[in-house]
């Protein structure tokens, strides 16, 4: 195990929140063999390559695994140079006839889409004599910083897509601002969605409540709930579903100058066969040096594709 692999499998000891002393003075020890590794090690390109590896096994994982965005979204898991393809057949009928009847012939309709694919990525550089003096907290915070805006911009990319698939002149978009989020409108969202969904073979579609806190929030102000949903409320602050969907509160993801991605009044309602997305191989980093400038350069970047294909299957809902 190198010394970057033992400093970010450490982290939970740099927390505030953190309780156990040991592990904080663990932390700061590993923190502390860290930088006089770097300070040694500087000149040496193989022992970067190891950091680069580290940061790209760490991130990855984080990306991939640490996040909820598969329970409400298909999401597919490739291979970096697979192509993805959603298809859909339909056409197949089952006749009803007297023992020894003639069955009439159906035939076999397909409908194949390619996902599309882009790009996620960082590039950051710092001075190396600033890397040098403190190398361990350079790192901590580059990773701190890249598993927030990976999360942060693949979610931006999904609501995107939505909002594009639904814009304020569809069908699907309900225009609530002068209500607000009601039991009605929710109802009827729900309903309509859940009418949309059609069996695909593969078990039952879940269907999700997405929002900021400002959206979701409402639902729990709903009148009516049995005393088993209220204490949910009490201890929890909301509902983790309703009427079988799950309600999900997402984070308020902002760009790197504190704006929000996602707005707070909207609540999104949809099953998980509105669309899909696809990671393509492992996240790919690379680190250099500049030869004419004493800079360090951090490269990550991953294949990600979206696509929404069945808009049907979702309401966007304004509240404000």
């Amino acid at each position: 195990m190198t010394a970057t692999t033992a400093m970010l499998g450490a982290r939970a000891g740099s927390s505030p929140w953190a309780k156990d002393r040991q592990s904080v003075e663990e932390y700061e020890r590993i923190k502390a063999a860290l930088n006089t590794e770097a300070r040694d090690k500087w000149e040496d390109e193989s022992w970067h390559r190891e950091v680069a590896a580290t940061l790209r096994s760490t991130l990855d994982y984080q990306f991939t695994f640490d996040n909820l965005f598969g329970t409400y979204f298909q999401v597919a898991r490739v291979s970096e140079f697979e192509k993805v393809y959603i298809r859909e057949r339909r056409g197949l009928k089952v006749f009803y006839t007297h023992r020894g009847g003639y069955i009439e012939e159906s035939q076999l309709k397909t409908e194949d889409w390619e996902l599309p694919r882009d790009t996620l990525g960082f590039h950051v550089s710092e001075f190396s004599d600033k890397l040098r003096a403190n190398f361990a907290d350079t790192i901590e915070s580059m990773v701190a910083l890249a598993e927030q805006r990976l999360e942060a911009e693949v979610n931006r990319r999904m609501f995107n897509l939505l909002q594009e698939s639904v814009p304020s002149s569809s069908p699907f978009y309900v225009n609530a601002a002068a209500t607000g989020l009601t039991k009605p409108v929710l109802d009827t969202a729900l309903r309509q969605v859940k009418d949309s969904i059609k069996p695909n073979g593969q078990g039952p579609v879940p269907v999700t409540i997405i929002g900021r806190a400002a959206g979701v929030d409402q639902i729990s102000d709903f009148v009516g709930y049995a005393d088993e949903a209220l204490e949910e409320v009490r201890l929890r602050g909301r509902l983790g579903t309703y009427r079988a969907a799950n309600i999900v509160q997402v984070i308020n993801y902002t760009d790197e100058n504190g704006l929000p991605y996602i707005p707070e009044d909207e609540v999104w309602v949809f099953g998980g066969t509105v669309g899909m997305f696809a990671m393509y191989g492992d996240l790919q980093t690379k680190t250099w040096e500049e030869n004419t400038v004493d800079y360090r350069h951090y490269r990550g970047r991953k294949d990600i594709g979206g696509l929404i294909h069945h808009p049907e299957q979702a309401r966007r809902i304004k509240i404000a």
